[in-house]
């Protein structure tokens, strides 16, 4: 008797169980009926709805893909400037041998290879004297701390920042500053300087800087000549001026740029344009000439290849559509 009842605990504990993990597994097994002794329970829930299958004979549904042809990316401008005047970048100083000179130049390049930059703008026109053999302007005092006194032993500095940046597959773009004539930071003028050579067409600045009038065609052809020599001479990738505006008010103390004499002419010719319009169109008139000539002798030397022309000015915040969170900045253009 107490043998059956063990039993019969141990059936009912297996029986247990077995029915709690086929409920867990949603597994509905056939047995064969048996009296149902457990009391209805009122608490029903709905049916769950049914589990969606997918038909093996049937592939997944694709996604549209919507395609279309964007156009080429030109190749990312990298640039660094290299400033000469005062002595910003280089030359550091302007009492260095040329052998200082060349592994400054040589570090610099270095570092702007290291750091995927792929072109270098080289002032070589800071005040109307050259970093580069000329017989138009003097050695830059900048240079040798003399103006008009070359290098010892002699080299030219454009020729070997082009060869190096080439060397590192950087473009070498030359730098020149068309309307100033000398800088307060470069000595006092000597009978080199083309303050006393041309002083019919410099002006000077009540802080200290000479600056070529803009107006008169004679700085014009001089500019030109100076940028149709280095194109002419020199394997460059492009030509960029700085400062090739009138000078700002506080160069001269707040005057106005003292150009009477050209406006005067201007205004006895029938000019009638304001004195600001006239101004621009001087400038406007200066770009499209040197945009010009810059092409027509890449054209003459087609085996040099193309010579690009860029600008850099100052751009005010205000006047873009766009926010920038500095007041001014840096703006290249490049008119091909």
């Amino acid at each position: 008797m107490n043998i059956n009842k063990c039993k019969l605990v141990v059936l009912s504990g297996i029986l247990g169980l077995f029915t709690a993990c086929s409920t867990q597994n949603n597994v509905v097994k056939a047995t064969s009926p048996t009296k149902n002794t457990s009391k209805p329970n009122n608490n029903t829930s709905a049916p769950k709805p049914p589990v969606a299958t997918t038909n093996p004979g049937t592939p997944p549904p694709v996604d549209d893909t919507f395609r279309t042809v964007l156009p080429e990316i030109k190749r990312e401008f990298r640039g660094a400037w290299i400033a000469s005047v005062a002595n910003i970048n280089w030359p550091s100083r302007n009492n260095l041998t040329v052998d200082q000179q060349k592994a400054e130049a040589i570090n610099m390049l270095d570092m702007l290879k290291d750091n995927n930059f792929n072109a270098v703008i080289f002032q070589v026109r800071p005040s109307a004297d050259a970093l580069y053999t000329s017989s138009l302007e003097p050695w830059s005092y900048f240079l040798t701390g003399q103006t008009g006194t070359a290098p010892y032993p002699n080299y030219d500095p454009l020729q070997f920042w082009i060869e190096e940046s080439h060397k590192r597959g950087l473009e070498l773009h030359v730098w020149l500053n068309p309307y100033r004539a000398h800088h307060s930071n470069g000595g006092t003028p000597n009978s080199l300087s083309m303050v006393n050579k041309v002083p019919d067409i410099v002006l000077r600045l009540k802080n200290g800087m000479y600056w070529f009038d803009p107006a008169d065609p004679r700085t014009q052809g001089h500019v030109s000549n100076v940028v149709k020599d280095i194109v002419k001479r020199y394997d460059i990738d492009a030509v960029h001026f700085d400062d090739y505006f009138y000078p700002y008010a506080t160069y001269n103390r707040g005057a106005d740029f003292p150009d009477q004499k050209t406006w005067s002419a201007y205004q006895s010719s029938g000019g009638t344009l304001t004195r600001a319009d006239w101004r621009r169109d001087n400038v406007n008139k200066f770009v499209e000439r040197i945009y010009k000539e810059i092409h027509a002798e890449k054209k003459i030397m087609s085996d040099l290849g193309s010579v690009r022309l860029g600008f850099g000015g100052l751009g005010i915040r205000k006047g873009l559509s766009v926010h920038l969170n500095m007041t001014n900045y840096m703006l290249m253009l490049n008119y091909g």
